[in-house]
């Protein structure tokens, strides 16, 4: 037999798959519920799910599976960069967000030189950097000061080994929204010191005032910005695969080099287009998570021997604060119920006291409270 785990490149020998929220199939099957019963309050998505005008243009397009995808869709990029005030050529697509996450760190990061990131954060930065062979500080935020980002700290972080700086706005899993000030700091910083800024704006359009707070408008005067977006949280488009890339057109054009052809579906570039321009669909949406939201950090507030950590976007961290329950046994106990909850035991910066949770319509965020409180009882 062929040893094949020693043909396998030394510096990915050990690596293994970081977990994420959202794995309903597994817990359909684990517990005997039917998919379409459970209430996913782990993957932070919009609980209107996807806009109908998205879905009736797939349906519309299906024929066209039988084609390759456009590779490069100028019709495309032209209504991506209107929605966000740039130029079509500072746009890039990918297959989800994360293809772009492990494509910036396949072209930019390299062994000896390393990724600033505070934390806690997306896992998926730090599984991108490991995959590509380069190294990581961590910049913890504390819990205690609702994990504000220390903008002197990070920049004493900061070496000549490094290549990236990786930022997550609103942050996850805290919901921490950064001052559009702090982070011009940040990026004229970097620039200075030949360091790219890798933005992850994937929660933005739940904010109140996202216009205000993007940074997508600086790419041209900021060579060294890449700022990250999807159509997986807002739009609900998870399971078709589609994010894209904002950043200068020299940046832009390094990254198209190395992409692999044809990641983006022809369905789901019809469905983003749909669903970016649907007017009604995105009103709707951050009226309806804003109102949750308020209600749903009342609602936490009530329960004594939790903390609910201030949020700007669509979900809350919540941190148990009294008793023995962890949020693994909270995990565990919700999932018996049919209700899904993100763990945060494997973040770096957290533990099992934090667990993260979508505001989803208030009747299902009164039924994960009622049932959040039926655990302590029974504890």
């Amino acid at each position: 037999m062929v040893d094949v785990s020693k043909l396998a490149k030394k510096s990915l020998r050990d690596l293994t798959p970081y977990f994420h929220g959202g794995n309903v199939w597994e817990i359909s099957e684990k517990y005997d519920i039917p998919v379409d019963q459970l209430i996913d309050f782990s993957i932070s998505t919009n609980p209107l799910g996807a806009p109908e005008t998205a879905l009736k243009t797939i349906s519309e397009h299906l024929n066209l599976i039988k084609h390759y995808p456009d590779p490069n869709p100028e019709w495309l990029l032209k209504i991506l960069a209107k929605s966000n005030g740039v130029n079509p050529n500072n746009v890039i697509l990918g297959n989800g967000s994360t293809e772009l996450i492990y494509l910036f760190n396949e072209v930019f990061l390299e062994d000896g030189y390393e990724a600033v990131i505070p934390v806690p954060s997306f896992s998926e930065y730090k599984a991108a950097i490991e995959r590509f062979g380069g190294n990581m500080t961590f910049l913890k935020c504390d819990s205690a000061k609702n994990f504000e980002l220390n903008v002197k700290e990070l920049e004493q972080s900061i070496s000549k080994k490094t290549r990236i700086i990786f930022l997550c706005n609103p942050n996850s899993p805290t919901g921490v929204l950064y001052e559009k000030e702090d982070l011009l700091h940040i990026i004229r910083f970097a620039a200075k010191r030949n360091v790219l800024v890798f933005l992850d704006e994937d929660y933005i359009d739940f904010v109140d005032d996202a216009k205000r707070y993007s940074m997508a408008e600086y790419v041209n005067e900021y060579n060294n910005l890449f700022v990250l977006r999807s159509l997986t949280k807002f739009f609900g488009l998870a399971g078709v695969r589609i994010g894209f890339g904002i950043a200068s057109p020299d940046l832009i054009n390094v990254l198209n080099n190395v992409k692999m052809p044809w990641s983006v579906n022809s369905l789901a570039m019809f469905a983003t287009a749909a669903a970016v321009n649907d007017v009604d669909f995105i009103k709707n949406s951050r009226l309806l998570v804003s109102k949750s939201r308020k209600e749903m950090i009342k609602l936490f507030k009530s329960i004594a021997w939790l903390k609910v950590h201030h949020s700007e976007t669509n979900f809350l961290l919540i941190e148990v604060t009294q008793g023995k329950l962890t949020s693994t046994h909270i995990k565990e106990g919700l999932a018996k119920k049919g209700l899904l909850i993100r763990d945060c035991k494997d973040f770096d910066g957290l533990n099992n006291r934090f667990f993260r949770v979508t505001v989803r319509r208030p009747e299902e965020n009164k039924k994960l409270i009622d049932a959040i409180k039926s655990l302590n009882k029974q504890k």
